[in-house]
């Protein structure tokens, strides 16, 4: 029998390495990206179930917020003057309380604190727009409060002018928020049927 050259041989071993190291990696690569889109569909169906849970409220929220300016509007607008002793705390009262929408975004500081490189910028975008929407109306309900405890027993127009200003402000971060939960959840689905297909 004729016995094949050494080198030949060699280069026979090493390309048998070679494609079961290229196999090997070609796989790992296949089960972490398996393992990343797993990861992202849980990740992105529990910021929507997150938003889902707080929508309601916060449009509960924003609803009677928006009455209590009416009726704020209505008094600053009316013909006749202001009650002097009419105090936040009396229209607050009147009103039934005043109410602050909670939102839950655990998921979505957790997605984004670990791997928010796995998603695509405009996910990431509306993500960070919410995050940040939510905050800023946090903010402005401490100031409303601030505001509110400083001048509850204060009567008066510019008292109630103040108190409206505040509120506005108010729904005006609730609607922005209300309409980027709904902006986020019709991206979502979409990306989660284009992903299903």
């Amino acid at each position: 029998m004729k016995k094949g050259s050494p080198v030949l041989d060699y280069f026979k071993e090493i390309t048998i390495v070679v494609i079961g190291v290229l196999i090997a990696v070609s796989i790992g690569n296949y089960k972490e990206q398996a393992d990343n889109e797993k990861y992202i569909e849980k990740t992105l169906l529990a910021i929507e179930n997150d938003i889902k849970s707080s929508q309601p409220d916060l449009d509960t929220v924003f609803n009677r917020h928006l009455e209590l300016f009416e009726i704020l509007r209505k008094k600053l607008e009316g013909d006749e003057p202001i009650d002097p002793e009419l105090t936040p705390r009396e229209l607050i009262s009147d009103f039934g309380g005043f109410q602050v929408a909670v939102n839950k975004s655990v998921s979505l500081r957790f997605f984004i604190n670990h791997k928010a490189e796995l998603l695509e910028y405009d996910i990431i975008s509306k993500l960070l727009d919410i995050e940040s929407q939510s905050e800023l109306l946090q903010s402005k309900t401490r100031r409303l409060t601030d505001f509110v405890y400083e001048e509850m027993d204060k009567g008066g127009e510019e008292v109630l002018l103040k108190f409206a200003y505040y509120l506005n402000d108010i729904l005006d971060s609730e609607k922005s928020l209300l309409d980027s939960y709904s902006d986020f959840l019709d991206k979502n689905q979409q990306k989660l049927e284009t992903e299903g297909q």
